[in-house]
Formats: C-alpha cells, sequence, structure tokens
C-alpha cells in the first residue's frame, strides 16, 4: 500500500470540503427530503391559501406557519422584525387594510436580506395606502376613473398565464404548461411570439398595475385575458416578476384569488420554484 504524506493528504480533503461547500451554494436552496426551514404567511383569508400551504409542507419540506396583522403587532419584545428575520421567506396575503406597523415590518424584512414573496391582493387598489409598500414595489395604482390607465378587476374570467422567460428557473422546473399562445406585449420593446401558457378558470385579473421603477423588475409572466364585456384580447407583462429589494428579494404572482388557483399544481411548482431559486452571489447587496 502506497504511503502519501500527511500534508499532501490535508490538502486533497480540504480542497474536497471547499468544492462540497460551494456546490452547497449554487444548488437549490435546502435541497434534499429534510426540512428547508421556516416560511410565514402573513394574511387576512385563508381559505383559498389552504391548497398551497399543504402544497409547500409536503412538496417544499417547508415548516409553514401562519399570521395574521394582530399576531405580528403582538410579537415578543425584540420586535416583530426580529421575529421575521428568522424566516426562510415570508408570504404576503393581505386584502384588505394593511397597517402601517405591518408595512413596515415587511419593507425592512425584505431590505434587511429577506426573501418576501407578494401574491394576488398585495398588489390592488387597497396598497394606496401603503405608499412604502408600493415603493418597495415599483408600482402605481391609479384610480378607476384615469382616462388612461385605471385600475381595473375583471372576474370572473379565464387568467391565462403567459411564460415570457421559458429558460428561467423559477418558470421552468418542474412545470408543465397547458398550451402555447401568440402574445404580443403592449409595453414598447416588450416580448413578442408564441409562449407556454397557464389557464386558470373562473379567477380574477387585475389590469393597469403600473411599473414605476425602470427595469429593475425582471418580469417573468404576463396576463392574458378575454374582456368579458367586449371580447377583447387583453395582454399586458403584470403576471409575475421578482426584483432586488435593498439586500433582500421581491416576488410578486398575481394570480391567487380563487382556492382553485392554488389547486394547480404547476402554479404551486412555480412558486415554491420563487423559494428555491438562488440568485448570482451579491447580486441584491445594495
Amino acid at each position: 500500500m502506497r504511503l502519501y504524506p500527511v500534508g499532501l493528504v490535508l490538502i486533497v480533503l480540504a480542497s474536497a470540503m471547499l468544492a462540497a461547500e460551494n456546490a452547497r451554494e449554487s444548488a437549490p436552496a435546502g435541497g434534499g427530503e429534510a426540512a428547508r426551514g421556516r416560511i410565514l404567511f402573513v394574511a387576512d383569508e385563508w381559505k383559498q391559501l389552504e391548497p398551497l400551504m399543504e402544497f409547500l409542507r409536503t412538496e417544499g419540506k417547508f415548516q409553514v406557519e401562519k399570521a395574521d396583522q394582530k399576531d405580528l403587532a403582538q410579537a415578543p419584545s425584540a420586535g416583530p422584525g426580529q421575529a421575521l428575520a428568522a424566516c426562510y421567506a415570508v408570504f404576503q396575503y393581505i386584502h384588505g387594510p394593511m397597517t402601517p406597523e405591518t408595512e413596515k415590518v415587511l419593507v425592512r424584512y425584505a431590505t434587511e436580506g429577506g426573501r418576501l414573496v407578494a401574491l394576488h391582493h398585495a398588489m390592488a387598489s387597497a396598497r394606496v395606502k401603503n405608499p412604502e409598500w408600493l415603493k418597495l414595489a415599483g408600482i402605481a395604482i391609479l384610480p378607476r376613473t384615469d382616462p388612461k390607465t385605471p385600475w381595473r378587476v375583471i372576474a370572473p374570467v379565464t387568467h391565462t398565464l403567459v411564460n415570457l422567460r421559458p429558460e428561467h428557473y423559477i418558470t421552468s422546473h418542474d412545470v408543465k404548461y397547458d398550451r402555447k399562445v401568440k402574445y404580443q406585449s403592449p409595453d414598447a420593446g416588450g416580448p413578442a411570439g408564441e409562449f407556454p401558457a397557464l389557464d386558470l378558470p373562473n379567477t380574477e385579473v387585475f389590469l393597469n398595475q403600473q411599473f414605476t421603477d425602470g427595469r429593475e423588475k425582471t418580469v417573468l409572466f404576463a396576463v392574458l385575458c378575454t374582456d368579458p364585456k367586449t371580447g377583447e384580447a387583453i395582454m399586458q407583462d403584470r403576471g409575475g416578476w421578482y426584483k432586488p429589494a435593498g439586500k433582500g428579494w421581491l416576488f410578486y404572482l398575481q394570480p391567487g384569488h380563487a382556492e382553485s388557483d392554488f389547486r394547480n399544481r404547476n402554479y404551486c411548482q412555480i412558486i415554491l420554484n420563487c423559494l428555491t431559486w438562488q440568485p448570482p452571489a451579491g447580486a441584491a447587496a445594495k
């Protein structure tokens, strides 16, 4: 048996350990079957979310917890911001008014390095009373009477979620689409062509969420629906996106009005992908 110098063995072992550590950092978050960590839902409606929370428990292997705004306000003496800091990710699914304290805590969580996922009415008309939230999101919601881009809700309708970035991990990993559709972005220089699409029936669509942050967002999905009153095909690049938020990340996905949206396994997988996707090192550090 050939003997190797102790120093050489130590160098080889150190190199192997470094390679393993690098592999862990570049892999999707928390891979394997072990529990991946704690995620918290902050919401004021729960029935719609039940299928998603179960999916994230069973398929995502996350520890899923629930809180309403009152729970956040009554967090331990360290403060609600510190309580959220221990979470791998936090979801915002608040339909009604969001208190200034909740707004402050969620913005702080994201900007200090958290992974914040906003669903459906997290970016709806009630948020006009939360200017810091909309500033973080880079979103403007104009009055329903605005002559050019009024806030509008269409329901009931089939929300066709159009995958504008088929090569992206969030849009593609373990996701199967229903069909391909023709899509033409109304935004100058926006995408056009045939794209994979997912149909979510009997739900609602928000129109005219205005971007105010230039090109900070990575837009993943578009909204495609048919106006039930006019029969017009409506297309907007607002189905889903993510952006840096200080040292953290903010994700938004528009579907989620109906429980059936979250019973669609492929939509739940897209949401899970927002949790397991890993950004380039240092990309959000600002």
